[in-house]
């Protein structure tokens, strides 16, 4: 070994700190993911109940909710503090 360093193996904080910020975005898109499939899976009969005129208006308005919330999940990326700080929308009941 001659002693010489070898720069490209050099790890700067900067790296290690948008590394990081990198794992919190994945995580952050993942769960958003998977909140939008529960909230697609929710919809969908829904959706099928009003195209096919035979939604109650309790139905209806599960369906707005839903729609609401999955609109609110697109909308993520808007709010301040993205990814670090998520003020996830509320599950429809």
């Amino acid at each position: 070994m001659s002693g010489n360093i070898d720069w490209t193996q050099l790890i700067t904080k900067a790296m290690k700190d948008q590394a990081a910020t990198d794992r919190v975005l994945a995580a952050v898109v993942a769960d958003s993911a998977k909140r939008r499939a529960v909230a697609d899976t929710a919809i969908a009969p829904l959706q099928d109940a009003v195209d096919v005129d035979d939604a109650t208006a309790a139905e209806v308005s599960l369906l707005k909710a839903w729609k609401k919330y999955r609109v609110a999940l697109n909308r993520l990326p808007e709010q301040p503090g993205y990814p670090a700080t998520i003020d996830w929308p509320v599950v429809p009941a």
